[in-house]
């Protein structure tokens, strides 16, 4: 096969790839295979009230689900197209930046393949999270910076801004940009001229943006008790009672284990693999350059995004519990670094004979995952689990706010702001739910107003089953009913189950969230 024929192929099958794995999120999203995670429908609720930010995250998440839900409803498909939309823009930027602008489409192809059969990725294409547009965000970055350094354009410089500002503004996460694309950059210089006007440019472009971005967030927190920031550093055991310890073994593993779970096993062998030949040539200890197309720039910036995210949030883990999905920002590199490898694994000559196994592997578990609506299991141990049985419950809760009243007299809240938010979604008619406060964190419903004081009844959801009502509602209403314990159905499939209170009597005072627990 000539060049150029092998050039079309991989361009042909890089665009089929893109095409398959978005009308599969499409398919799934609109067959309802699975209802919306808490953190999507709290997301969704924070944007019926857009402000400058929230509790726990930056507002652009709220406006991606504004927009979303103003073109396509406040549905499933209207919360969810943010994150297809979201992926799409990763898979063609990709196309872009490697196919086009490298020009090396067969490498731009395996890392396609990587991206869509990486859990991360799967799970950020179909659920609307923060990650999903830091990861756009963060990627579209790492691709203008990789132009201001070779080619210094003006347009490159604002681009980047302009990520950097909406990145910050998706999840903290992304202030990790500056430093890094700093050290990048003094690593590049060090051996190669940059543009004119590079320093001055990059070091005006990444503080105007760290400024844009954070501003909006710091304005909220001013008038907020700086609340979102509390969250931040109690939640990265920065202050409080965790910071005090330093050194904890105890979560080291899981954390570990869960990388090899959010990359899926097999990319993440070919990640490190990838990660050592490029470190490898960078530092000349070969003689001959493994990837002689890669330039020094490019291996550098794919080094540098991702050794020092993945070390750091490797050993902050032996400082406190991190969740798997913090280290998100390691793996746009990441995969890029991963698809190196496998290409060089699958194209080198002797060719092993089972050299696509790891792709049909990668394939079988994106239709897998693609196809949980159909698979039979119910089990609470299933992942998805909870993502079943939230439009039944919201069914069932209400035929009692009915029984009650009518949802003008009766309001609905929950024990935690995953219920209250799934509550706020999935009841008929989507009217505003509430968090009891108290025996809890606090979360973004506390710095809302409470229910009105004129509504008479409610209908209290509780996760799991309860025998009885918490003291915190007694007191709330002159009489609460015995329980009834509610177990949904998803389709064919057994949901989740609940324990519903009707409350009666409704005496207009709203309790506050109690103490500083964040």
């Amino acid at each position: 096969m000539t060049d150029r024929h092998e050039s079309a192929l991989y361009w042909a099958l890089s665009l089929l790839l893109i095409t398959a794995a978005t009308l599969a999120r499409y398919w799934f999203v609109v067959t309802g295979q699975l209802n919306l995670a808490p953190d999507e429908a709290q997301y969704w609720d924070w944007s019926r009230t857009l402000q400058w930010s929230y509790y726990s995250k930056g507002p652009l998440i709220a406006f991606i689900n504004y927009v979303g839900t103003v073109f396509l409803g406040a549905t499933e498909l209207g919360v969810r197209a943010g994150a297809m939309v979201g992926a799409m823009i990763m898979q063609v930027a990709v196309l872009g930046w490697i196919g086009i602008y490298l020009k090396r489409i067969r490498t731009a192809f395996w890392t396609l393949v990587v991206l869509n059969t990486t859990m991360l990725f799967m799970a950020g294409g179909l659920l609307m999270t923060t990650d999903n547009p830091l990861l756009v965000c963060w990627l579209l970055g790492m691709i203008c910076l990789s132009v201001t350094v070779d080619k210094g354009h003006l347009a490159a410089f604002i681009m980047l801004g302009l990520f950097l500002t909406l990145g910050i503004t998706a999840k903290y996460t992304m202030v990790l940009f500056i430093p890094l694309a700093l050290a990048a950059a003094f690593w590049i210089g060090r051996k190669q001229e940059m543009p004119a006007l590079f320093w001055p440019r990059l070091l005006k472009t990444l503080g105007i943006g760290g400024l844009a971005g954070m501003l909006p967030i710091l304005i909220w927190n001013v008038t907020n008790g700086w609340v979102g920031i509390k969250h931040v550093l109690y939640r990265g055991a920065m202050a409080g009672d965790k910071a005090k310890v330093f050194f904890e073994l105890k979560n080291f593993p899981e954390y570990l284990g869960s990388q090899l779970g959010v990359v899926t096993p097999w990319w993440f062998v070919f990640l490190f693999i990838g990660a050592w030949l490029v470190g490898r040539q960078l530092l000349k200890r070969s003689e001959e350059p493994t990837f002689p197309w890669l330039s020094r720039s490019v291996g550098i910036i794919l080094t540098v995004f991702f050794w020092p995210v993945w070390l750091f949030f490797l050993f902050w883990s032996l400082h406190t519990k991190v969740e798997a999905n913090w280290s998100a920002t390691a793996y746009p590199a990441g995969i890029m670094l991963a698809a190196l490898a496998v290409e060089r694994f699958t194209h080198r000559d002797p060719r092993p004979k089972w050299r696509f196994a790891w792709p049909a592997l990668g394939a079988v578990v994106f239709i897998l995952l693609h196809l949980q609506g159909f698979i039979p299991f119910d089990s609470p141990k299933n992942p998805v689990h909870r993502l079943m049985g939230w439009q039944d419950l919201g069914a069932q809760v209400a035929k009692a706010r009915d029984e009650l009243g009518g949802e003008d007299t009766v309001f609905v809240f929950g024990s935690e702001y995953g219920v209250t938010a799934e509550l706020g979604f999935y009841v008929p008619g989507q009217k505003r739910a509430f968090c009891l406060a108290g025996g809890r964190k606090m979360n973004q419903y506390d710095l809302w107003p409470g229910p009105d004081s004129g509504m008479q009844n409610a209908v209290f959801v509780y996760r799991g089953q309860k025998d009885k009502v918490s003291d915190r509602v007694l007191p709330l209403f002159e009489s609460v009913d015995e329980p009834r314990v509610v177990t949904t159905a998803h389709g064919k499939r057994t949901g989740q189950t609940f324990t519903i209170f009707l409350c009666r009597g409704y005496k207009g005072a709203w309790p506050e969230q109690e103490g500083g627990s964040f």
